[in-house]
């Protein structure tokens, strides 16, 4: 279960476009990091920051626009 659910619509969406580029849930870890940058003590101490790492190429891609870890996800 996702801890910032997305419409059913969203999710078909991106299963499709993942589908497309022939990238596999299973080949992609996800973690949570601490974001850098302004936010205070509040970004210091919790882990807002998304990152996604596509084992079979090496990429990964880090996410920390917003300062909640569901809306970065």
């Amino acid at each position: 279960m996702a801890l910032f659910p997305v419409s059913h619509q969203k999710e078909k969406d991106l299963l499709a476009r993942m589908g497309r580029l022939n990238v596999r849930e299973s080949d992609i870890e996800e973690s949570f990091v601490r974001s850098s940058g302004a936010g205070g003590q509040k970004v210091n101490k919790s882990a807002t920051c998304v990152l996604l790492f596509h084992r079979p190429t090496g990429h990964a891609v880090k996410c920390q626009i917003t300062r909640t870890q569901g809306m970065n996800r």
